[in-house]
């Protein structure tokens, strides 16, 4: 393909928050001895490669804009570069646009009917994603640059405005996890006149001094009546403590040792992640997958709390390609990323190990000879990218909340639609009064009985903290709002959007918080945005789930159950 991918040398900085609300990193690593070797002046800088970044960069390059992207990995395509399936997302593609509805057909027509066929694992698209994503920049390769292994370092803002932002040159490790260090003391300076964040950290939008969160809101705090601290499932028969029946002995280290609280209150804990594996499911000559094995060092607690949960008459499902939330540990330890928004690189690092070592640690207590695809992320012996579901929510212009997701208000200036249940993973272990290991946080509902709007307001920070970003991924919404906007086709939509905006705040010389929006909506419009729901479709019949991936099923329906939080737009009037 012919991006211009540079490889740069680059220094780091790192966020170490501690708060709940929180503006600007608190901790930064030091830049001593660190040159900058390369200096970049463009229009729009966008940081991260992910799908939104690149049609983000798309955006903003089809209307004349010269964009850098810089990417932390070693490849574009974020979640996508390693398999995953836009679809998976997409309980029907009504509400989505743009370029977003583009790459959406083009997956259908190259995979769906023969995909089993051209895919050994539904979740191995990897190539064909990235090569979709470069296809779309190629049209515009003269004004699109690509630096890849890049993270960012360091921000300079000036009276509310960004000047620039500074990387660091990182390789990650041979499985992917993140460098715990820097690999070169050389740096590069983009100087641009309008920052995109894209990334699944939102570190350029930390570092830029905008106000975030990580973890939960109350139920108080914006009346969602899902936030909160939720006690999902409990273990009988399956006890917590290093020595059975000592609570003196400590818990077992899959437990977190943080009291569960009250139910409804606010917490440091938010949804779990894991990865999104594809295996060879029929290793052949051709394609004998690479073994996952156990891990180096074994911890001899997860081994301990696996065997408890197997004696006490649980089952294990393995392998899982997902993170299977009735059971107590399948993708993941629930609560093993609650550290890493606001760790530093060497903090991240190690957690990332862990999630690989949780994962060799399931195949060898099982037994199973589970391989991953033979010929998939070659560059990281097959692990694929880490499913970060959130952890950096912007405190922006504009908060979606639970009831936006219902229908409840009218939005200004909508970017986009997006459409999802409620899907908290669970966020901890944790052992209640009663001294019973209990799983928290788990939410999966359906509240949205049709397509909801997202404001431009959600994707820009509040004006007195920064003029010249946009955050379409790391954006502007509660833990239980933010649970559904958090699929890949929404990101894209709000990329593609934010790439928009960015042309426009450019080409009127104004803070992205005054560009006239309604000349915003005719460009959304202009390009396919779908911007509002007609009332019609599958949403009506409460289906759910009735994409590529599976049959439509019915599920019961928060409107149903709840009609009092309905009341103000009622549910029927919705409906054509």
């Amino acid at each position: 393909m012919k991006i211009k991918y540079l490889f740069l040398a680059l220094c780091i900085i790192v966020a170490s928050c501690s708060a709940n609300n929180r503006s600007g990193p608190l901790l930064k690593a030091s830049l001593k001895g660190c040159v900058i070797k390369k200096e970049i002046k463009a229009d729009v800088l966008v940081y991260g490669a992910s799908a939104s970044g690149v049609l983000s960069a798309v955006a903003a390059a089809r209307e004349g804009l010269s964009v850098v992207i810089v990417e932390p990995t070693y490849t574009i395509g974020g979640l996508l570069a390693s398999g995953f399936r836009m679809q998976q997302d997409v309980p029907d593609a009504q509400h989505l646009g743009g370029l977003t509805k583009d790459f959406y057909n083009k997956d259908i027509s190259l995979h769906v009917g023969i995909y089993a066929k051209t895919l050994r694992h539904y979740q191995g698209a990897g190539e064909d994603n990235i090569a979709f994503l470069k296809k779309y920049i190629d049209r515009y390769k003269d004004l699109i640059t690509v630096i890849v292994s890049h993270r960012v370092a360091d921000v300079e803002v000036d009276q509310e405005i960004i000047k620039n932002a500074v990387f660091e040159y990182a390789l990650d490790n041979e499985d992917g996890a993140p460098a715990p260090y820097r690999s070169s003391n050389d740096l590069t300076r983009v100087n641009a006149k309008v920052f995109i964040d894209a990334s699944y950290e939102g570190d350029l939008m930390a570092m830029s001094g905008v106000s975030y969160r990580v973890g939960r809101e109350s139920k108080e705090e914006y009346g969602e009546s899902l936030a909160g601290i939720v006690i999902s499932k409990t273990f009988p028969g399956v006890d917590p403590y290093k020595i059975k029946g000592d609570p003196g002995s400590g818990l077992l280290s899959p437990i977190r040792l943080d009291p569960i609280g009250s139910e409804g209150d606010s917490s440091r804990f938010f949804m779990s992640w894991n990865f999104k594996l594809a295996w060879e499911e029929h290793p052949t000559a051709k394609y004998p997958g690479i073994p996952i094995g156990p891990p180096l060092q074994k911890d001899p607690d997860a081994y301990e709390l696996l065997k408890r949960y197997k004696e006490a008459g649980y089952t294990t499902t393995w392998p899982d390609a997902n993170f299977n939330r009735d059971e107590l540990m399948t993708g993941a330890i629930p609560g093993m990323q609650t550290d890493y928004p606001d760790g530093d690189w060497a903090t991240r690092s190690r957690i990332w190990k862990a999630f690989i070592d949780h994962v060799k640690t399931l195949t060898d207590f099982t037994g199973k000879d589970v391989r991953l695809l033979s010929d998939y992320r070659k560059e990281t012996n097959g692990w694929p990218f880490l499913y970060m579901r959130g952890g950096r929510r912007m405190i922006g212009e504009y908060v979606m909340t639970q009831q936006d997701l219902q229908l409840q208000t009218e939005i200004s200036t909508p970017i986009g639609m997006g459409y999802y249940k409620v899907d908290i993973y669970p966020t901890r272990l944790g052992v209640d009064n009663n001294g019973a290991l209990v799983q928290e946080g788990n939410v999966f509902e359906m509240v949205s009985p049709g397509p909801y709007q997202i404001p431009y307001g959600a994707i820009i920070p509040q004006k007195k903290e920064i003029a010249n970003l946009l955050v379409p991924m790391m954006m502007s919404a509660t833990h239980v709002a933010y649970s559904s906007i958090r699929m890949e086709g929404t990101y894209m939509v709000l990329g593609e959007s934010a790439g928009i905006a960015a042309s426009l705040a450019i080409k009127t010389d104004k803070a992205v918080q005054d560009i006239d929006r309604n000349e915003l909506t005719s460009l959304l419009r202009k390009y396919g945005q779908e911007l509002e729901w007609d009332g019609t479709g599958f949403y009506t019949k409460g289906l759910w789930r009735s994409n590529i991936f599976g049959r439509p099923t019915k599920h019961t329906v928060r409107w149903e159950t709840h009609p009092e939080e309905y009341t103000r737009r009622p549910v029927k009037t919705l409906w054509k």
